[in-house]
C-alpha cells in the first residue's frame, strides 16, 4: 500500500520525494541523549540505533549559534548518505539561514529514500530568529502521523492539542535550556492521547512518553546515548485521551481564539429580595464523562 505526504502542507517537497510505504503496526524510536552536529557522531549514532532496531533517531537540537546556520538543502545533504546508508530515519534541529538571509529555529526530518519535512518554531523566543507560520503534521513511513513542536512552543496547551486535532499519534519535541519540561510533556501526552519523544542535549532530561502520560523510557546510558521504545499507533488510538477529543464541545471554545485572558461573562446585578432573603448569582456548568 502506498501513501504520500500531506502535498498542502508539504508543497516545497520534491515529487520524487513524496512517495513512502506503511511498513508496521508499531516501531521503535530512539531519543538520543547527547548533543552533536559532527556528521561522524550522527552517523555513529545512527548505526547503534540501527543495530538496536529502531526506525526513526531523534537529535537533540543544536545550540542557536548563528555561525553554523545552513539551509535545509545543505543540511539534509549532510545527513541523507547516514540516513540511507542505516535506513534509520533521523530528526535534526538547527538554525537555518534562508536565501533572503532570514533565520530560523528549525527541526528537520530525513527518511531513507530522500523524503524530508521541515518545521520552523512558531514562538521564536531569541532576537534574530523568525517565527514559524504553521503546524507541521505529517503521514510517516511508519504508518503514524507524526507532529513537530521545539521548545517553548510545547508549553502553549494549544499547540500541543493543535498537533492532535490534525492527527498526530507521535509528537518529537527537541527542547534545549536548563529548565525540565517532563511533568509538562507527560500531562500533554495524556491530555492529547499520543506519543511523545522529548529531545535534549542532556541524557538525564531527554524522555519518550506514552499516550497515557507513562514514562517509558529515560536515562541514556553513556556508552551509547540512546533512549530506546516501541510505539503503537493503535495503542494511541485506542487511549482515553483520544476518546476524550471526541467528546469536544468546539462551539463552547469560541474565546480561545481570542487575544487576552478575560472569558466574556456577563455579570447579573445583584437586587433587592423581600424577608431578608440574600440574592444570589449562580452557574450550571455542565461536564461531559468519557466512559470506557
Amino acid at each position: 500500500m502506498r501513501e504520500r505526504f500531506n502535498k498542502a502542507v508539504y508543497s516545497f517537497l520534491p515529487e520524487a520525494r513524496l512517495e513512502v510505504r506503511l511498513e508496521a503496526a508499531s516501531f521503535r524510536i530512539a531519543v538520543i541523549g547527547l548533543e552533536s552536529d559532527d556528521r561522524t557522531f550522527m552517523a555513529a549514532k545512527l548505526a547503534d540505533a540501527a543495530r538496536q532496531g529502531v526506525q526513526l533517531a531523534v537529535f537533540p537540537p543544536a545550540a542557536l549559534d548563528d555561525a553554523h546556520a545552513e539551509s535545509f538543502d545543505d543540511l539534509v545533504a549532510r545527513i541523507s548518505a547516514a540516513v540511507d546508508a542505516t535506513g534509520v530515519a533521523a530528526g535534526i534541529g538547527w538554525i537555518e539561514r534562508t536565501e533572503d538571509g532570514r533565520l530560523y529555529d528549525s527541526y528537520a526530518l530525513c527518511f531513507p529514500g530522500g523524503a524530508r519535512v521541515r518545521h520552523r518554531k512558531l514562538h521564536a523566543t531569541r532576537r534574530g530568529l523568525h517565527g514559524g507560520n504553521g503546524f507541521t503534521v505529517f503521514d510517516a513511513p511508519f504508518g503514524m502521523r507524526i507532529g513537530v513542536l521545539i521548545g517553548e512552543d510545547n508549553d502553549v496547551v494549544e499547540n500541543v492539542r493543535m498537533t492532535a486535532l490534525m492527527g498526530a499519534t507521535l509528537l518529537i519535541a527537541p527542547v534545549r535550556g536548563e529548565r525540565p519540561h517532563r511533568a509538562t510533556l507527560a500531562a500533554r501526552a495524556a491530555d492529547n492521547g499520543m506519543y511523545i519523544a522529548y529531545g535534549h542535549a542532556s541524557g538525564e532530561q531527554a524522555l519518550i512518553v506514552g499516550p497515557d502520560g507513562r514514562v517509558l523510557a529515560r536515562h541514556a546510558a553513556a556508552s551509547d546515548g540512546l533512549i530506546v521504545a516501541r510505539v503503537s499507533p493503535s495503542l494511541a488510538a485506542a487511549s482515553s485521551g483520544r476518546r476524550a477529543l471526541a467528546a469536544r464541545r468546539p462551539e463552547l471554545y469560541a474565546p480561545l481564539a481570542h487575544r487576552g485572558n478575560a472569558y466574556p461573562i456577563a455579570i447579573e446585578t445583584e437586587r433587592a429580595s423581600p424577608r431578608g432573603a440574600l440574592p444570589l448569582s449562580f452557574a450550571i456548568v455542565g461536564r461531559n464523562r468519557v466512559m470506557r
